[in-house]
């Protein structure tokens, strides 16, 4: 959803904290589908309940911040090119 606003240049007119808050449930599910790999591997490795659940929980926060990195350094890119006169991307 937000990442639409990426291409087509939203993201330079709305609110960082904006485009975070409508990603947030598309990072919470990256961070889950990073988790499910971490646990399988895991658990095919033979590793002890408490090391799965403790990488589980590490592998959600990590996919989750890194999702919204990625959506920052996106939102950041973007703005930067429309101050310094770009293209709209809308007509480009």
């Amino acid at each position: 959803m937000c990442y639409e606003s990426l291409l087509n240049g939203e993201a330079a007119e709305r609110s960082l904290g904006a485009l975070l808050r409508e990603e947030r449930r598309a990072a919470l599910r990256n961070g889950l589908a990073a988790a499910v790999l971490v646990v399988a591997v895991l658990i095919a490795e033979g590793a002890t309940a408490w090391t799965v659940g403790a990488l589980a929980v590490a592998a959600v926060a990590l996919g989750a911040v890194l999702h919204q990195a990625v959506l920052v350094a996106g939102a950041v890119a973007v703005r930067l090119h429309h101050r310094v006169g770009g293209a709209d991307p809308a007509t480009a």
